[in-house]
């Protein structure tokens, strides 16, 4: 039987993870009317960029549904710094400290983003104390989490990145099955590593009875064991 220990364990380690949901939810009736009167709503298809870095910071972005690749661009060079969810904010960590965003955000597949008036966010923040400790909490979380992927992934060989990445899949579509959200080629990107080893690392998975394989459908068979390769590898 399947379960998920590891997101049980995740839950278990000290850190209180809030979506941008609960800050929403600490919001008043009538600052969420506000906030819904303003609301923009706009879809994005796989592949296209929600916002570049550098843009003006106008909007605190919230995913509604969908899946979203976090990018920074330092040097002429780009890297992934996190994955986002539903129920999360897009750059809100420099939304308010910074006129500009410093990510740029790409659609890993079909998305939905709320855009909200940042002078509006202000004024809840100033009138709405349990607001403003969500927020800020929920900011803290998803700093300590990037931090902790960046440093994992830069550590890791093949095995431990592949590893790791699927494990975050996961957590994200809170399911042992899914279906990739990225082609070879870019998990290969975002593991580090070359198309020809990320491939052949999810075939000796399969092999090895640690997943479940076919075509971009993945299946966590063995979870415990793909964790032992990411606390190992």
């Amino acid at each position: 039987m399947i379960d998920l220990n590891y997101q049980e364990n995740r839950k278990n380690s000290g850190i209180e993870y809030v979506s941008a949901k609960d800050c929403y939810d600490a919001l008043t009736i009538n600052q969420k009317e506000m906030v819904e009167n303003s609301t923009i709503t706009l879809s994005f298809a796989k592949g296209e960029t929600i916002i570049k870095q550098g843009f003006v910071a106008t909007h605190a972005l919230y995913v509604e549904q969908g899946l979203v690749r976090l990018d920074v661009t330092n040097d002429h060079k780009s890297s992934t710094v996190g994955l986002l969810g539903k129920e999360s904010f897009v750059g809100i960590i420099c939304s308010f400290a910074c006129k500009s965003i410093d990510f740029s955000a790409v659609a890993l597949e079909e998305t939905v983003i709320n855009m909200f008036n940042l002078d509006l966010f202000r004024s809840h923040i100033k009138e709405n104390g349990e607001f403003a400790l969500k927020l800020i909490m929920h900011m803290s979380s998803s700093t300590n989490r990037m931090v902790h992927w960046i440093s994992r992934l830069a550590a890791k060989n093949v095995d431990g990145s592949i590893a790791l990445i699927l494990q975050e899949f996961s957590l994200l579509y809170e399911s042992l099955a899914f279906t990739l959200p990225v082609t070879r080629i870019e998990l290969a990107s975002l593991a580090g590593c070359s198309k020809e080893s990320a491939i052949n690392v999810l075939l000796r998975f399969h092999n090895d009875g640690i997943i479940l394989l076919k075509d971009k459908d993945v299946t966590i068979i063995d979870e415990h064991r793909l964790d032992m390769i990411i606390q190992k590898g």
